[in-house]
Protein backbone atom coordinates (compact mmCIF):
# COMPACT_ATOMS: atom_id res chain seq x y z
CA UNK A 1 0.00 0.00 0.00
CA UNK A 2 1.23 3.63 -0.86
CA UNK A 3 1.82 6.05 1.38
CA UNK A 4 -0.07 9.47 1.68
CA UNK A 5 2.11 12.39 0.94
CA UNK A 6 1.60 13.56 4.82
CA UNK A 7 2.51 10.13 5.84
CA UNK A 8 5.38 10.93 3.60
CA UNK A 9 6.11 13.78 5.07
CA UNK A 10 6.24 12.75 8.81
CA UNK A 11 8.68 9.71 7.93
CA UNK A 12 10.89 12.62 6.21
CA UNK A 13 10.34 14.52 9.69
CA UNK A 14 11.81 12.02 12.07
CA UNK A 15 14.85 11.18 9.60
CA UNK A 16 15.40 14.84 9.59
CA UNK A 17 15.39 14.76 13.66
CA UNK A 18 17.59 11.96 13.54
CA UNK A 19 19.78 13.76 11.36
CA UNK A 20 19.89 16.61 13.71
CA UNK A 21 20.67 14.39 16.93
CA UNK A 22 23.98 12.15 17.57
CA UNK A 23 21.65 9.01 16.78
CA UNK A 24 21.45 6.76 14.00
CA UNK A 25 18.12 5.21 15.74
CA UNK A 26 14.72 6.63 13.99
CA UNK A 27 11.27 6.11 15.15
CA UNK A 28 8.65 6.54 12.61
CA UNK A 29 5.13 8.19 13.63
CA UNK A 30 3.97 4.44 12.71
CA UNK A 31 5.44 2.98 15.71
CA UNK A 32 8.46 1.03 13.94
CA UNK A 33 11.92 1.95 14.76
CA UNK A 34 14.66 1.57 12.74
CA UNK A 35 18.36 2.07 13.40
CA UNK A 36 20.81 2.93 10.63
CA UNK A 37 24.32 1.95 9.78
CA UNK A 38 26.02 4.74 9.32
CA UNK A 39 25.09 8.81 8.70
CA UNK A 40 25.18 7.91 4.96
CA UNK A 41 22.55 5.62 5.02
CA UNK A 42 20.55 7.73 7.10
CA UNK A 43 20.93 10.52 4.15
CA UNK A 44 20.09 7.58 1.86
CA UNK A 45 16.87 7.07 3.85
CA UNK A 46 15.90 10.82 3.33
CA UNK A 47 16.52 11.09 -0.24
CA UNK A 48 14.57 8.24 -0.97
CA UNK A 49 11.74 9.45 0.67
CA UNK A 50 12.11 13.27 -0.78
CA UNK A 51 12.00 11.31 -3.84
CA UNK A 52 8.95 9.48 -2.46
CA UNK A 53 7.01 12.72 -1.99
CA UNK A 54 7.92 14.19 -5.49
CA UNK A 55 6.58 11.44 -6.99
CA UNK A 56 3.28 10.87 -4.84
CA UNK A 57 2.52 14.74 -5.80
CA UNK A 58 3.09 14.98 -8.59
CA UNK A 59 6.12 17.31 -9.19
CA UNK A 60 9.37 16.70 -11.33
CA UNK A 61 11.71 14.59 -10.01
CA UNK A 62 14.16 16.74 -11.18
CA UNK A 63 15.81 19.56 -9.26
CA UNK A 64 18.11 20.61 -11.84
CA UNK A 65 17.24 24.11 -12.54
CA UNK A 66 19.05 25.58 -15.59
CA UNK A 67 19.98 29.87 -16.41
CA UNK A 68 20.39 31.06 -19.37
CA UNK A 69 22.05 34.32 -20.10
CA UNK A 70 22.48 37.02 -23.29
CA UNK A 71 25.32 38.63 -23.25
CA UNK A 72 25.17 40.26 -26.97
CA UNK A 73 26.27 37.31 -28.84
CA UNK A 74 23.49 36.53 -31.30
CA UNK A 75 23.03 38.80 -34.67
CA UNK A 76 24.28 41.91 -34.68
CA UNK A 77 26.81 41.14 -31.26
CA UNK A 78 30.06 41.38 -31.58
CA UNK A 79 31.41 38.02 -33.79
CA UNK A 80 34.29 35.97 -32.11
CA UNK A 81 36.67 37.90 -34.06
CA UNK A 82 35.69 40.99 -32.23
CA UNK A 83 38.78 42.17 -29.47
CA UNK A 84 37.10 43.36 -26.39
Amino acid sequence: MALTVLQLQANLDAINQALGNPTLRVRFPDGREVTYRSVDELRKAKAEIEEDIRQASGKSGSRTTLAQHKRGDGPGGPSLYDRW
